[in-house]
């Protein structure tokens, strides 16, 4: 939805763009005479310029997102859509998340533009996101009163991640180049089989890591846009989010399947994409059985930046270091973890237990607490209120005592107000609340903390039905 507003607003902005620009290219580019390419991502960028060689310093090329905006957020500017639409070549990846293309094309001043669209080249092996095993599903958010269509196939963007794709798309773009310029045709041909060349030879590189590695398998506490990568080299993998997804928080289900994934397979790290949040992939470890795993880092090349290029960051270096990492995740001693798992008769697919180590539980008080939530560590607190969402008859009718933060929601249909205790995990990744409802004695909003604001309830757990659904709470409740 937000991206067809976006292609409608962007066809407003062209029209009156045009109405500017439809004298020609703008003066400086008219000028210099030079040829003009446009890219969206940095490797369609770094591949240009591997086929140009010593051709790049008459031609001009421009890198749309050079700022650290990934793929899926970028929204272009005004003068990103006139660099677009005086171009010679314009270079993109074609997926949904470059619905605003279309209508920047309609309105191109330069009619003889070459167009490159990553995923039309590559045809039929361009592949549907997939929701695997474990994977927590993006929510789908409609619009007040609007029903769920059938939706379109959503295909994986991140093509650029497969050597071999990369291959097939530097051949496309040399071929493109050959046709805008033609005097330079051999050069770019010759630059583009030796680019290839070193591309192949990497690809042989990564096959010979894996063929020799113990385990076969990748854990990703974090999006994952590596199954072309995966695919290539028939490589199993586990992750919290498909590779477009926007979700930032995983469901506790989610983590708890991650961290067993970690133990049945005695892997020896979590994995995360680029970038600074690995919180996901900190409470995967947290939640697996030695928590000594490393967290190591894969760059997917969705956030690259005018200063990493200018730090000489390259298609082929970064992809070498992915090589570096993997190898390193492949590598363990899991084969022995694993034995050990089965001599023992140990159920790899059990759910988590209550207490994660052991050391902590939620024991009765003397003051008639049966379940004291307020003396466990965060991640018990978490584990604990799992427990309750999916086993609440061994709950029922026992006093909870627990502290959080205060959350309320109005429902417009029922008239209802609702209230409930929400407790965050260790690494404040993941959250789970319970409703409550306190005793007569108090009165909303009076006597209730403010949205946010910290809270300690105590009350009698139960359960109620409304429509399809049931709802723990806290019954008779009040505050501490």
């Amino acid at each position: 939805m937000i991206k067809r507003i976006v292609t409608l607003l962007l066809t407003a902005l062209l029209t009156a763009g045009c109405l500017c620009a439809c004298g020609g290219k703008p003066d400086a580019a008219a000028g210099e005479g030079k040829l003009n390419i446009v890219t969206t991502i940095f490797p369609e960028y770094d591949w240009v310029l591997n086929i140009l060689g010593d051709e790049a310093a008459n031609v001009d090329v421009t890198l749309l997102l050079d700022n650290g905006v990934d793929l899926h957020s970028y929204q272009p500017t005004t003068e990103d859509i006139l660099k677009i639409s005086t171009c010679d070549l314009f270079i993109y990846v074609g997926g949904e998340s470059d619905a605003w293309v279309d209508a920047a094309l309609q309105e191109a001043v330069n009619k003889d533009m070459v167009v490159i669209n990553l995923l039309d080249v590559l045809g039929s092996s361009v592949k549907e996101e997939e929701v695997i095993e474990g994977m927590q599903p993006e929510e789908e958010e409609h619009e007040d009163g609007e029903e769920a269509e059938e939706e379109e196939p959503e295909y994986d963007e991140h093509v650029w991640l497969s050597l071999r794709n990369a291959s097939a798309l530097t051949q496309s773009i040399a071929d493109a180049l050959k046709k805008t310029d033609p005097a330079h045709a051999d050069a770019y041909q010759s630059n583009a089989a030796a680019y290839v060349s070193k591309l192949q030879a990497l690809d042989q590189d990564y096959q010979a890591a894996v063929d020799a590695a113990p385990l076969h398998t990748l854990v990703f506490g974090d999006r994952f846009p590596f199954r072309y990568l995966t695919d290539d080299y028939h490589l199993d993998y586990y992750a919290a989010f498909v590779g477009c997804s926007a979700e930032t928080e995983a469901s506790f289900e989610t983590i708890t399947f991650l961290a067993q994934k970690v133990d049945e397979l005695g892997l020896p790290a979590v994995m995360t994409i680029e970038g600074d949040n690995h919180r996901i992939a900190e409470t995967v470890v947290e939640n697996t059985k030695t928590k000594d795993q490393e967290i190591l880092t894969m760059d997917s090349m969705q956030s690259a930046t005018a200063k990493d290029i200018a730090n000489g960051a390259n298609y082929l270096s970064i992809m070498k270091n992915n090589l570096s990492v993997m190898k390193e995740a492949l590598q363990s001693d899991g084969e022995e973890i694993a034995a050990d798992n089965r001599q023992t008769g140990v159920d790899e697919n059990a759910p988590e237990p209550e207490s994660i180590d052991g050391s902590e539980t939620a024991v009765s008080t003397t003051d008639g607490i049966d379940v004291d939530l307020t003396t466990l560590s965060s991640t018990m607190v978490y584990a604990e209120v799992y427990n309750m969402m999916v086993q609440p008859e061994d709950y029922t009718g026992k006093t909870v005592k627990m502290d959080g933060l205060f959350s309320s929601y109005h429902d417009e249909q029922t008239g209802k107000d609702y209230f409930a205790c929400t407790i965050m995990d260790a690494t404040a990744c993941c959250s789970q609340g319970i409703e409550f409802v306190l005793t007569d004695d108090y009165v909303y909003p009076d006597d209730y903390p403010e949205e946010g604001g910290e809270i300690c309830v105590c009350g009698v757990f139960d359960t109620y039905q409304e429509g399809d659904y049931t709802y723990c709470t806290l019954r008779d409740a009040t505050l501490a």
